[in-house]
């Protein structure tokens, strides 16, 4: 239950540092990874004097399974952390928990048909332009190279602050329902905080102070969302989200003005 001593967990969770330290390990293992499976790649992409993006395809279960072996686990630290400070004892492993990692790390998976759309479309840039083989593999060596451009590190960047905001409102989200459960109330309501700047996208504005049971979705944009950043949802509405939401019980009322959180008389 939140008192007006005790703000919306999420947001204090991400001005912590804690969250920044989360944000720095998960882009480093996503960006290392990502640098294997380029390496993987890259000689059989461009061999003897040829280019071949279906080659790409052959590392699809390298990929996965550094994800699984090398990016997932550090969500899961996240996600533990989150957990452990909200039920004040060690996080425990369960169903949801394991569902949860299970769609982040699918999320993460599509990298080799992203990969394999870059090299076409600059094969097809470079037919179009009259340029020659030569230089159209010089381009995709670009691409396939993780410091190539700012491409591979931008990207690594939007990963971890997407997978560590993901992991801590799933950890807020799971915690409030266990919290729930311990304390015996059948009606647990939750609240979509969204952040307040010119940078958040439209749909998650309007989604601003939704309310609704905590087992049932928040709609965002069409989209049922559990908690922002719901790895289940659309990637229009989940990307670098920075929004969060608010366990409260029934009856609790939130001054919206100054974002402070009362319970009910």
């Amino acid at each position: 239950m939140t008192t007006p001593e005790d703000p919306n967990l999420a947001t204090r969770l991400r001005a912590a540092a804690f969250y920044q330290e989360s944000e720095q390990r998960i882009g480093r293992a996503w960006f290392r990874s990502m640098s294997r499976f380029l390496d993987r790649i890259r000689p059989t992409v461009l061999s003897g004097g040829q280019i071949d993006p279906g080659r790409v395809s052959d590392a699809q279960q390298f990929w996965s399974d550094e994800v699984d072996v090398r990016v997932v686990p550090e969500v899961r630290r996240t996600l533990d952390q989150v957990l452990s400070r909200i039920t004040r004892r060690p996080a425990e492993r369960d169903t949801w928990v394991s569902d949860y990692l299970n769609s982040a790390g699918n999320r993460m998976k599509n990298i080799p048909d992203e990969v394999y759309g870059l090299i076409v479309a600059e094969i097809e840039r470079g037919i179009s332009e009259g340029t020659g083989i030569p230089g159209i593999a010089e381009q995709i060596d670009i691409i396939l190279r993780a410091n190539g451009s700012e491409r591979w590190p931008n990207r690594a960047v939007v990963v971890a602050r997407t997978e560590t905001a993901g992991a801590v409102n799933a950890g807020v989200f799971h915690g409030a329902v266990l919290d729930a459960q311990n304390r015996g109330d059948v009606a647990p309501f939750k609240v979509w905080i969204s952040t307040e700047d010119q940078r958040t996208r439209p749909t998650h504005v309007a989604a601003d102070q939704q309310r609704t049971l905590l087992s049932q979705p928040f709609r965002v944009g069409g989209a049922p969302l559990m908690f922002p950043g719901d790895p289940r949802g659309p990637a229009n509405e989940v990307i670098q989200c920075r929004c969060t939401m608010l366990p409260i019980v029934l009856g609790e009322t939130i001054d919206w003005t100054n974002r402070q959180f009362k319970e009910s008389d």
